[in-house]
């Protein structure tokens, strides 16, 4: 049974999951950030039931979300171990995989069970302040667990944490993650912050009259610098070839343009929205 957790960084995703634990569980959250403000806050709703911005002692977790930004999760992880008990669960958030769990396992103790996490949830928006306990309902939540992790403590994660919150768990291979998650989320926002800077640079002017299509396309590249630029550069190759394959199909799309195919014209914005109309 998972009774307590601790939830190291309490930003958008670290204070949604308090935020559904404490609404959806019986499970007690403890949480760690530097910003005392967040804490703050998080304890006076009741949110959490104690908090701290260093972690230097024993704590009688259950399980540990580390859900800084993904350049500081193998260090987070490595920090906190001496203060664990045997068979604790540790699990992250981070938006890429491969180095986060290969550095992982070359540290981590065969009694503590680390479960790789990433719930496909989020907004453009930052911080505590921000933080929805229903911002995993519905929503794909991705999980990797190491070979050391035994059935049952990863069903009891699953039944006691994942689905309490309104998530769908989903397991798979790290690297058939990271290559999904630059498909379909890391070079997305690669290329609204490619039509952002453009249109910009074009004509300043012009975001005057931006509307609605604009404005959904490029939403995500107000997303935090920081955040992001890690994830690029943690799951650099898949998104190098990714870019690469996506020159080509732009390179074609100019041809029709030059030829003045309008068949091909056609053909490419009704499989566009024959596809788009297939995410449910």
């Amino acid at each position: 049974m998972i009774k307590n957790a601790v939830i190291v960084g309490l930003g958008l995703i670290g204070g949604s999951l308090a935020k559904a634990l404490s609404k959806y569980t019986d499970i007690k959250v403890m949480a760690v950030d530097i910003n005392e403000n967040s804490l703050h806050k998080a304890f006076e709703e009741g949110v959490i039931s104690y908090g701290v911005t260093h972690l230097d002692f024993q704590v009688d977790a259950d399980v540990v979300f580390i859900c800084t930004p993904v350049g500081k999760i193998v260090e987070k992880t490595k920090n906190i171990l001496p203060y664990l008990k045997k068979g604790c669960i540790v699990t992250d958030v981070g938006s890429t995989k491969k180095v986060i769990m290969e550095e992982v396992q070359k540290f981590l103790p065969d009694e503590i069970f680390f479960i790789g996490g990433h719930p496909m949830a989020g907004t453009e928006k930052a911080g505590y302040d921000n933080a929805d306990a229903d911002l995993f309902v519905n929503s794909n939540y991705l999980l990797m667990p190491f070979d050391n992790v035994k059935e049952d403590v990863l069903e009891l994660f699953i039944n006691e944490v994942i689905i309490k919150i309104g998530a769908k768990p989903v397991i798979m291979d790290y690297n058939k993650h990271d290559a999904i998650v630059g498909i379909i989320s890391h070079v997305p926002h690669i290329l609204s912050a490619t039509l952002t800077n453009f249109a910009y640079n074009k004509s300043s002017e012009a975001f005057k009259y931006a509307a609605g299509g604009f404005k959904d396309t490029t939403r995500i590249a107000s997303s935090q610098t920081e955040i992001w630029k890690d994830i690029i550069c943690t799951n650099k190759e898949v998104i190098l070839e990714l870019l690469k394959n996506y020159r080509k199909v732009l390179s074609d799309f100019i041809c029709y343009l030059e030829n003045d195919d309008i068949d091909s014209i056609q053909k490419f914005l009704e499989d566009a929205r024959k596809y788009r109309n297939t995410i449910t």
